[in-house]
């Protein structure tokens, strides 16, 4: 993905403002090394739904994505969609947002200045999948054309994440994270 496009799509992407339940799965995951005992108890309720999920062809040479989501908080996650719509186009999608969780469904929302209505995503979690869907009327979520994130996403590993790489292949580490400043690049 060219820079410039990973850019415009990251910016200006603000924090997520809808709040929602919070239920905490029964099992807390073990986390890798990287994440301190501290880390795991202080975002308990979060951990749970920690991991990546992908649907389609992760490669990206069909229509593909990957979720994934790093416990923030007691009641946040951050999550990072990463989608092509596949051939002929092969258009593409990369978001960074804070999703407050309760009752095992997250929420995130947003709006750029220059959109009419802006982005609202929920995101269902059981213990081997995660259902995202937009709610309809406000998609515009910057993803490119014809791009969505709607689709289940079978999840693929229950560890903790501790980065994601970028569209421009910078790994990039959840921990301490703030998406709004990362949008801006600061």
């Amino acid at each position: 993905m060219p820079v410039r496009l990973s850019i415009c799509l990251l910016l200006g992407l603000a924090a997520c403002t809808e709040t929602t339940d919070q239920k905490a799965s029964s099992s807390i995951k073990t986390a890798p090394a990287t994440t301190t005992a501290a880390d795991v108890l202080a975002n308990s309720r979060t951990v749970p739904y920690a991991g990546e999920y992908n649907w389609g062809d992760p490669k990206r040479q069909q229509p593909g994505g990957t979720l994934t989501v790093y416990p923030e908080s007691d009641s946040t996650v951050l999550v990072y969609f990463d989608i092509s719509n596949g051939p002929p186009a092969f258009h593409l999608g990369a978001l960074l947002q804070r999703a407050v969780v309760r009752g095992g469904i997250a929420r995130c929302a947003f709006k750029e200045d220059y959109d009419e209505k802006g982005c609202r995503l929920t995101i269902a979690f059981t213990p081997q999948a995660a259902r995202v869907t937009t709610e309809a009327g406000y998609g515009e979520c910057g993803f490119g054309q014809g791009v969505y994130a709607d689709e289940t996403y079978r999840r693929t590993s229950t560890a903790i994440p501790q980065q994601f790489v970028n569209g421009e292949g910078t790994a990039v580490k959840f921990k301490g994270l703030d998406p709004a400043k990362y949008q801006t690049g600061e």
